[in-house]
């Protein structure tokens, strides 16, 4: 009986342990600043670009800037735009890293490169022409090749996504909003912190 009664204040006090540990530690993370990213808007509200809409990375950036930056327009016309973000290159590629004694592809590389600018309506540079590049390592099988085209497909699809965050958090960066509005002073609007 008395085995029984220490096994269960030893288990509830090291419930209770790490309980406390648990709310020690939120209270660290609250109290150190610690907070989520949310929208950043931009100073301008129309944005033109030439990334195309019905794509699907084109879709998912036109859509991301539209929640990050509600306040903007994307739009299709250059004349009315306060700025542009001009896609200069989207290139896929795929390179053999490595073959079998045989001759027969063991495994690719696949690289997708995002070369792209930014200026406001005054021809003012905002981002000089910049290189976002995602690089997927993919083993291969030619015994599956069907398998493999589609996980090929697959990881080209997650490099967009990846490409198109990387492109809005650097759109949407302080520099960036910054230099906009040394070029085109913006009455009343706050960058976010």
């Amino acid at each position: 009986m008395q085995t029984q009664v220490r096994l269960i204040t030893s288990s509830a006090k090291r419930i209770h342990l790490l309980l406390a540990a648990g709310i020690l530690l939120c209270l660290l993370i609250a109290g150190c600043g610690f907070k989520m990213r949310g929208p950043t808007p931009l100073p301008f509200t129309m944005l033109y670009t030439n990334i195309p809409q019905n794509s699907a990375f084109g879709s998912r950036v036109w859509r991301t800037i539209q929640a990050n930056s509600p306040g903007t327009v994307v739009t299709e016309d250059a004349a009315q735009a306060q700025a542009q973000l001009i896609q200069e290159g989207f290139n896929r590629s795929r390179r053999e890293v490595s073959l079998d004694a045989q001759g027969k592809v063991e495994e690719y590389e696949l690289n997708l490169v995002l070369t792209f600018s930014m200026t406001d309506s005054h021809g003012n540079e905002l981002i000089p022409t910049s290189r976002i590049e995602a690089t997927r390592q993919l083993p291969y099988d030619e015994d599956d090749a069907s398998a493999k085209q589609e996980e090929m497909a697959q990881l080209y699809t997650d490099m967009e996504k990846s490409i198109a965050d990387r492109l809005i958090r650097r759109i949407t960066s302080p520099d960036v909003i910054t230099t906009y509005l040394q070029h085109n002073p913006t009455p009343g609007f706050v960058p976010a912190q």
